[in-house]
C-alpha cells in the first residue's frame, strides 16, 4: 500500500502530540521518555533544541532530529555536520525504506543515536490524526507557498477557490451518496433519502468528539419500521428509543419523574427491536461545554426523528430550496422548531438541573449542518432526480451567501497568507478544499496558484513545505 507523503514538519506536528502516541520503543527495543519537547528550531540544525529524553535509565540532553525515514539521515549528510553532534535523539516515521544491513545514525564523532520508529506507536490511523491535525491548525501553520502566493494575481486565486467549492460540493455529495448507495431500498425510496438524512444530521450534532457514536446510534434505528407501525412514537417514546438505544437507560438511578418514564418506555420498545443498545461509555462528556453534551444532542435527534418520520422534514427542506425568498432564515427557522422534551430546556445531564434554561441548538450550528450536509443532500438529489431548477438554486445560494469574519481558524490563516478575502460561502468552501486536499499533501503542481508561485523555480516537487 502506498504511504501517504507526510512532510517532515506534519511528522513533527504528530511527534509533539502525544495523544497521538504511546509506548515508545528505540529501535534497540529501549524505553523512551520525553521529558521536555525541547524549542521547535526555525534555523538550520536539528528540528528541536533543548530537548531532555529518558532512554532506558539515563537521561539525555540534547537535541531531536526528525525524518521520513532513516535513511534521510545520511542523505542529509548530518554525520559530518557538526550542528548534529548534539542530536539525543532521531524520529523517524517509516521504517521499511531501509535495508537489513543499514547503518543507524552516528554523528561526526562516531557516536551512534537512538531511534525510535514513530509510526509503530500510533494510536489511531494517520487518516484520522490528519483530520484532526487540519482542523486544528497550530499557531505556527503556514502554507507551502507562503509568501509568494500572496503576490499570485488576486484572480487567479479567486478562480482556483470557485473551482474547488466546486469540488468540496461534489466531494461531500459524494458522501452521502455512497451511504445512499448502500441503503437496501437503493436511491429511488423516500425512506433511503429520510434514514440518511438522519444519520448525518446526528452526525453533524455530534460534533468532533461525538460523530462516531451518533453515527452508530443513528445507523440502529430502523426508520422504515417506525414509519408504518401503529400507533406511531410518541415524542416521549421517540425519546425512549434514542436514549435506551444510546445506552443511557443502562443502570439509570435518578428516581424523577422523566427518567422514570423513559425507563417504563423503554422496557416496552425494547423487545420490539433488532438492534443491541449502545454502551453509554462510548460518549464523549470531557473538555465539552455542557449545551454540547450528547444528552442534549440526543434530546434534538429525538425530535429530529420525529420530525423526519411523521411530519414531512425531508420533503419540507427540499421545498424550501425550491421556493424559499430566503432560503437560510427559513431553514434556520424550521430546524429552531424542533420539538425537544421540556426536561432538556433546563438539564444538561440525568437528573443534574441548571439555574437557567438555554437554547438546545444555536443558528451557529444549524448553519453549519445548512453548509456542511443539506447543502450536499439537495445538491446530489437535484442531481439524482434531474431537477434542474433545484440544483441551480442550491449554486445560486452556494455562490451569493455572504460569510462574516470566519471563526475557523484554517480560513483565517490562508486569508492572510494568500492575501484573499473568502466573503462568500462557497468561496470559505474553496479554501478548505484547497488547504485539506492540496496544502496539506503538498499537490502544489496541481494548484494554479502553487504553479504561479513556483513558476520560476526549478523544481521537481514543491520545495516548500507546511510548518505546523
Amino acid at each position: 500500500m502506498k504511504k501517504p507523503r507526510l512532510n517532515e514538519n506534519f511528522i513533527s506536528r504528530i511527534w509533539e502530540e502525544q495523544n497521538y502516541y504511546s509506548g515508545l520503543l528505540t529501535t534497540d527495543n529501549e524505553t523512551v521518555e520525553i521529558l521536555s519537547y525541547g524549542n521547535k528550531n526555525p534555523d538550520a540544525g536539528p528540528d528541536y533544541k533543548n530537548a531532555k529524553v529518558k532512554i532506558g535509565e539515563i537521561i539525555y540532553s540534547g537535541s531531536i532530529e526528525i525524518h521520513r525515514y532513516l535513511k534521510d539521515w545520511n542523505l542529509h549528510k548530518h554525520k559530518g555536520d557538526n550542528k548534529y553532534n548534539d542530536v539525543i535523539l532521531h524520529v523517524v516515521f517509516y521504517k521499511d525504506e531501509f535495508d537489513d544491513d543499514y547503518t543507524y545514525p552516528k554523528v561526526k564523532k562516531a557516536r551512534s543515536i537512538h531511534t525510535v520508529i514513530l509510526s509503530d506507536f500510533l494510536k489511531m490511523s494517520i487518516h484520522d490524526i490528519w483530520k484532526d491535525i487540519i482542523n486544528n491548525p497550530s499557531e505556527s501553520f503556514k502554507l507551502p507557498c507562503y509568501p509568494e502566493g500572496r503576490d499570485v494575481f488576486s484572480e487567479i486565486k479567486i478562480n482556483r477557490m470557485e473551482e474547488l467549492s466546486l469540488e468540496r460540493l461534489l466531494y461531500k455529495s459524494e458522501r452521502i451518496n455512497s451511504r445512499l448507495m448502500q441503503m437496501p431500498d437503493g436511491t429511488e425510496k423516500k425512506i433511503s433519502w429520510e434514514k440518511v438524512l438522519f444519520e448525518y444530521i446526528c452526525e453533524a450534532l455530534g460534533y468532533s468528539k461525538n460523530k462516531e457514536p451518533f453515527l452508530k446510534l443513528s445507523s440502529k434505528i430502523d426508520l422504515k419500521y417506525f414509519s408504518f407501525q401503529k400507533p406511531y412514537l410518541t415524542g416521549f417514546q421517540a425519546d425512549a428509543l434514542m436514549f435506551g438505544l444510546s445506552g443511557f437507560l443502562y443502570d439509570l438511578r435518578f428516581r424523577d419523574e422523566y427518567c422514570e418514564k423513559l425507563r417504563s418506555e423503554w422496557s416496552d420498545i425494547r423487545p420490539k427491536l433488532n438492534s443491541e443498545p449502545m454502551n453509554k461509555a462510548e460518549w464523549n462528556f470531557f473538555r465539552l461545554r455542557p449545551p454540547n453534551f450528547p444528552t442534549v444532542r440526543i434530546a434534538y435527534a429525538s425530535g429530529i426523528l420525529s420530525e423526519i418520520l411523521y411530519n414531512d422534514l425531508f420533503k419540507d427542506i427540499i421545498e424550501i430550496f425550491e421556493s424559499s425568498d430566503n432560503l437560510k432564515k427559513e431553514l434556520i427557522s424550521r430546524f429552531s422548531g424542533i420539538h425537544v422534551s421540556s426536561y432538556w430546556k433546563n438539564h444538561y445531564r440525568f437528573g443534574k438541573e441548571t439555574k437557567s434554561p438555554f437554547n438546545i441548538i444555536g443558528s451557529e450550528r444549524i448553519t453549519d449542518i445548512i453548509t456542511n450536509l443539506l447543502l450536499p443532500f439537495v445538491y446530489l438529489y437535484s442531481l439524482k432526480f434531474n431537477k434542474i431548477n433545484l440544483k441551480n438554486r442550491v449554486l445560486y445560494f452556494y455562490k451569493s451567501q455572504k460569510q462574516k469574519k470566519d471563526s475557523n481558524e484554517v480560513i483565517r490563516v490562508m486569508e492572510k497568507q494568500l492575501d484573499v478575502k473568502a466573503d462568500t460561502l462557497a468561496l470559505t468552501q474553496g479554501l478548505i478544499q484547497l488547504h485539506n486536499f492540496y496544502c496539506v499533501k503538498e499537490k502544489c503542481e496541481k494548484c494554479e496558484i502553487g504553479k504561479e508561485a513556483f513558476r520560476n523555480e526549478m523544481v521537481h516537487e514543491p520545495l516548500r513545505i507546511i510548518l505546523y
